[in-house]
């Protein structure tokens, strides 16, 4: 009985926290947005879903204008200012950062999954850097690069300078890597539809 009640419970779980991780997100954009729809427009053209909508439309518009030369260099003065002013830039270069991670066209080495070995101990990880020329020469050196390697379980992870000799590169792709990292090496290979 425990053993059916554990077989349906795994089953369900990645459905169940998707939905709910998705719900999540969508019930923030929703409030936040429906929140300043009807207090621009008011309550009377209101209908539940339109600030989803008005959140895509505005993030879509953001994602336009940016590409405009003058918005740009305005953004790019905001973004100086805000990586200047303490307390601020900790959290906003940490999420800026996040997101470059993101940009694949800027950053095709984060797609390199790596085992490093640790004399014998072998840790999987992601190569966040090949160059380190515009660090300070103690960090490292041309034959020495960053690797990621993530916890299991949970968000974090330890910044590894390492030499390139130490790095093996393997034939996982960075989800499948991801995955291998966060369920502790609990991965299913899932078949392409």
């Amino acid at each position: 009985m425990s053993r059916i009640f554990l077989r349906g419970l795994i089953a369900i779980t990645p459905l169940a926290l998707t939905v709910a991780i998705l719900t999540w997100v969508f019930l923030i954009l929703e409030n936040i947005s429906s929140w300043l729809f009807t207090y621009i427009i008011g309550d009377a053209y209101y209908f539940p879903g339109l600030g989803i909508a008005i959140a895509l439309v505005f993030i879509f518009f953001v994602g336009t204008v940016i590409n405009n030369f003058l918005i740009q260099k305005i953004y790019q003065y905001n973004d100086r200012l805000f990586r200047k002013i303490p307390l601020i830039k900790t959290v906003y270069n940490a999420i800026s950062d996040l997101m470059s991670f993101f940009q694949t066209e800027k950053n095709e080495k984060l797609s390199q999954v790596v085992v490093l070995n640790l004399q014998g101990i072998r840790l999987l990880g992601f190569v966040t850097r090949e160059q380190l020329k515009d660090l300070p020469e103690e960090m490292g050196g041309e034959e020495d690069v960053v690797v990621y390697v993530p916890f299991s379980y949970q968000i974090g992870g330890y910044t590894c300078i390492v030499p390139r000799s130490r790095v093996q590169r393997i034939s996982l792709s960075v989800e499948e890597g991801m995955r291998f990292c966060v369920t502790a090496g609990i991965m299913k290979k899932h078949k392409k539809v």
